[in-house]
């Protein structure tokens, strides 16, 4: 069963609920026509959250009318795709890299609000506040809170609110809070401004706590911190207050 609802006059929400049938697929052409007919373009937002899998019927009829769908697809401006499957972010994806001039942003179900965002052009960058500063009312520490994914964009907005905040006097702790992980964009490991913002701030940082995240996260923080001038370590999500209680010591 799908859902298609208009957000404005340049946006429309499709919702995915439980098996996608041929009876879907079909009422998804005619939308795809109808756009097309109206001069294409816009942006399109693709809830597949409580999707349940698919018929090969509805396959089928995709199909039979991939034409249809590519010119609809290809006059798009700007698509996301929600989901909490793995494998449909990761198909997604690879559809996005496989489709010349055809990007998808995807995002996992507790990043919904950032995608909307997005689509709706309310979001300079497609997770634009991923990275976002904390007040803890502690001057000598910068906290900042990372929840989503970080593409290239977010990530040299991230390092460069970093980088301002640890050129304030007498702050020469950091404090990254991760509530939610969901990877970064291959592309940000090139950002020659990341590069050389992480080698700024390893010179100036005393300590530097990480707080939630992945396992790896806080493995790799032993080994850095084994290395590298500043004092780093991991803390779990919940024990916040120990980690700024260690930053202030």
């Amino acid at each position: 069963m799908i859902n298609i609802e208009k957000l404005s006059e340049n946006a429309h929400l499709i919702v995915v609920m439980e098996k996608f049938h041929q009876a879907d697929a079909e009422k998804i052409i005619e939308f795809a026509k109808s756009r097309e007919e109206a001069g294409g373009g816009g942006h399109l937002l693709a809830d597949l959250t409580a999707m349940a899998g698919f018929t090969w019927s509805a396959v089928s009829v995709e199909l039979a009318h991939i034409p249809t769908l590519m010119k609809w697809v290809y006059g798009l401006e700007r698509i996301a795709i929600i989901s909490d499957d793995d494998w449909i972010r990761t198909a997604s994806r690879l559809e996005s890299a496989l489709l010349p001039g055809v990007t998808y942003e995807v995002y996992d179900d507790d990043e919904a609000d950032a995608a909307r965002a997005w689509i709706m052009e309310e979001a300079e960058g497609p997770h634009t506040g991923a990275f976002r500063e904390l007040d803890i009312g502690k001057p000598e520490i910068a906290a900042f809170e990372l929840s989503g994914r970080l593409d290239r964009e977010e990530s040299e907005r991230g390092v460069a609110m970093v980088r301002a905040r640890m050129a304030e006097d007498d702050c020469s702790r950091l404090m990254i809070v991760i509530k939610h992980w969901h990877g970064f964009d291959p592309d940000t490991l090139l950002s020659s401004a990341v590069a050389s913002g992480k080698l700024d701030l390893i010179g100036k940082l005393d300590r530097y706590a990480i707080v939630g995240g992945p396992k790896w996260i806080g493995s790799m923080a032993g080994v850095v911190g084994a290395l590298l001038k500043p004092e780093i370590r991991a803390f779990d999500l919940d024990k916040r207050d120990k980690a700024i209680a260690w930053l202030g010591g």
